[in-house]
């Protein structure tokens, strides 16, 4: 007998699954986070998993996502830390890319770079474009630099120079330099974090990852100890931005690879789910307490982009693609100076958290919009944790609704039409990348809020069908459950695609495939070993380029008809005749992880059981709603909407005019004609 473990660690519940084998039995909770005491919600976990019958010296596997170091960013709460560039390019983070973050407003302003100005010193260096040094860095220079950093209150120090992509020989040497003058700074060279061309993009993600370093290796100590209190033996394993896991090794000098980890196991535990409903196309809305993320699977199979941005600051490495808003169950409604409604993207988070927590919030957020509506108040919310105020909720709504003039019944359903409209500027965005309609696609919503407005965002969206899971609240600790072990490795390499570079090309996929597959087989010992190949390729001339995979088989033909296939399939027109470039090349390592059956029971069709009916404002009237139990939905069980379906982890809405059914894996399966 043996127990796994996923964790995920969100802005307002920590959500656990503990799954024991070989019975297949599933154990899952949620308890309050802790932000001003970060990793004492796992050990508050730990303790109830144990009142579950959790054996910890069983426990064979722990993998823990988390969005302390995404939060870190948002909250601009890291470390003092210096950067070291080329003498003559200190501005790097000062001009970016010389774009606003809104070019339709003209009050819109960048958010100030995470290393200010006087933070960041020029070091006489010069590698030419082909790799070849004009001018080699000083150690006096370097000294001079060190010492203002540390005069400064510096605790780390990114070295970034230009053309290190190509050859990180003079990064190298200053770090080396920046180590025997004073060996309690941490030091992180860019080349190393991310070797990307893009001096911008790579010094961001190099920033980034220095920026959160000392929080999240301290939160990962923290982790470590509670494991050990607990009785844990297994390794922590820790779930990465692209979907995967690594060491918690790794991931004390890897931070970047781990800020979209909580995000990304929502998505891998959808793509579970979505595979064993059989859904080939879906959209997953993950809503938690701070944001709604989505993000597309095929297959059950996400989709991977580099470029994306943290709190506007670009994040270069391979990462899940998801889109996210402001809009989450904490987000809080304000009127603007224009008297317009608006929510997010500030949250309350758990602490203080939506006025109905009772625990000090006073300001009106979507939860408990959702509360006045009806839609919430029938039962305590995560796992008991928390039972909802309604006076409280209404205290909070009467000072906007007063200055809007309108009643608390409307204000309570605007704030919540406010939020979903806010939530289909991204879906609009990743479709309209993606070529796909709305249409198409089936809604898949998890997190403690998404299936409470899953149906209104699929009706406003164009969706016909919405797939809520049997445990959605905790579908993210799921994820994390069963992402496998993962290692990503990018080489920039600027070749023609002609016949001339493709042994150089060959060569090079073959060395990044043998640095990713060493490192998994570091972390997870020996095995089989995954590997997938990407090559970023462009016409010549053209700014950005497109993702192409390749097989064992792929050769320079078929890598030049894919890319105009994509591109066609993207943009709407190829030019088969053009010269192609390779920008860089991508591979990542990937050992799966055990295989997770989800379990299933044959239901006949029948109706189910109700509580009773209970009052819900939707569509400007008020409805009565069939309220039910999900612990009393069996698969076969058919009904109408409005319907309102409580559980431990969340609260399903089920609207007027959508049919639902529970499937053999416990899944509500709601569709509109």
């Amino acid at each position: 007998m043996t127990w796994t473990i996923g964790a995920d660690i969100g802005g307002t519940f920590a959500d656990f699954v503990a799954l024991k084998s070989p019975s297949g039995r599933l154990v899952t909770l949620k308890v309050l986070t802790t932000p001003d005491d970060p990793g004492k919600d796992v050990g508050e976990g730990l303790r109830r998993l144990a009142g579950e019958g959790l054996d910890a010296g069983a426990v064979t596997r722990f993998v823990h996502g988390t969005t302390v170091g995404v939060n870190t960013v948002i909250q601009r709460r890291g470390a003092a830390i210096a950067l070291f560039t080329t003498a003559g390019f200190t501005d790097i983070l000062e001009l970016a890319r010389l774009r606003m973050p809104n070019p339709y407003s003209l009050f819109c302003e960048r958010p100030p770079p995470l290393v200010p100005r006087e933070n960041v010193f020029g070091v006489r260096e010069r590698m030419t474009a082909e790799g070849e040094t004009l001018l080699a860095p000083e150690a006096e220079d370097v000294a001079q630099a060190v010492t203002a950093a540390r005069a400064a209150g510096c605790v780390g120090i990114v070295v970034s120079f230009l053309h290190a992509w190509r050859n990180p020989a003079h990064e190298r040497a200053v770090a080396a330099m920046i180590a025997s003058l004073d060996s309690a700074i941490a030091v992180f060279c860019a080349s190393a974090v991310w070797p990307a061309i893009r001096e911008y993009e790579r010094t961001s993600t190099a920033v980034l990852n220095a920026y959160v370093h000392p929080r999240i290796a301290a939160y990962l100590e923290r982790v470590e100890i509670e494991l050990k209190q607990a009785g844990i033996a297994a390794p922590l394993l820790l779930t990465t931005s692209a979907g995967g896991t690594m060491s918690a090794a790794q991931g004390r000098r890897d931070c970047v690879g781990m800020l979209l980890s909580g995000t990304a196991s929502g998505v891998v535990g959808a793509g579970v789910v979505a595979r064993a409903a059989g859904v080939h196309a879906a959209l997953t809305l993950d809503m938690g307490g701070t944001s709604a993320d989505v993000a597309l699977l095929r297959d059950g199979t996400p989709s991977y982009s580099a470029g994306i941005e943290i709190g506007l600051y670009p994040l270069a490495t391979t990462t899940v693609a998801v889109a996210s808003s402001g809009q989450g169950g904490g987000s809080i409604a304000w009127v603007d100076g224009q008297g317009v409604l608006q929510v997010g993207p500030h949250s309350a988070g758990s602490t203080p958290g939506p006025a109905c927590f009772g625990r000090g919030g006073e300001a009106f957020t979507v939860t408990d919009a959702a509360l006045l509506c009806g839609i919430l108040g029938h039962g305590k919310l995560g796992f008991g944790a928390i039972a909802p105020h309604r006076a409280r909720a209404e205290q909070a709504a009467r000072p906007i609704a007063e200055r809007l003039a309108l009643s608390l019944p409307t204000l309570a359903e605007g704030v919540l039409n406010v939020a979903i409209s806010g939530m289909l500027i991204p879906i609009e965005q990743l479709l309209a990348r993606a070529g796909a309609h709305a249409s198409e696609l089936t809604l898949i919503p998890f997190g403690g809020a998404g299936p409470m407005l899953a149906g209104l965002l699929a009706e406003t969206a164009g969706m016909r069908r919405v797939l809520v899971p049997a445990s959605p609240g905790t579908l993210c600790a799921l994820g994390a459950l069963t992402a496998a072990i993962r290692r990503d490795a990018m080489r920039t390499v600027l070749l023609p695609l002609e016949p001339e570079s493709w042994p150089a090309m060959l060569a090079a996929l073959d060395q990044l495939a043998a640095e990713a597959g060493q490192t998994v087989a570091a972390m997870a010992g020996p095995g089989e070993t995954r590997i997938r190949r990407v090559a970023d390729v462009r016409y010549r001339g053209q700014s950005f380029e497109i993702a192409v995979p390749l097989d064992e088989n792929t050769d320079l033909a078929a890598l030049a008809t894919a890319f105009h296939a994509e591109h066609e399939r993207q943009f709407g027109h190829a030019e088969a005749g053009a010269p192609l470039q390779v920008v860089s090349l991508r591979v990542s390592a990937t050992r799966p992880a055990p295989e997770l059956s989800l379990p299933r029971r044959q239901g006949v069709a029948h109706a189910p059981k109700t509580l009773g009916e209970t009052p819900v404002r939707l569509g400007g009237r008020t409805l009565q709603a069939r309220l039910m139990a999900r612990a009393d939905l069996d698969p076969g069980a058919h009904f109408e909407g409005p319907a309102i379906v409580v559980q431990p982890d969340c609260t399903v809405l089920v609207p007027p005019g959508w049919r639902a059914v529970i499937d053999e894996l416990g899944n509500i399966d709601m569709e509109r004609p």
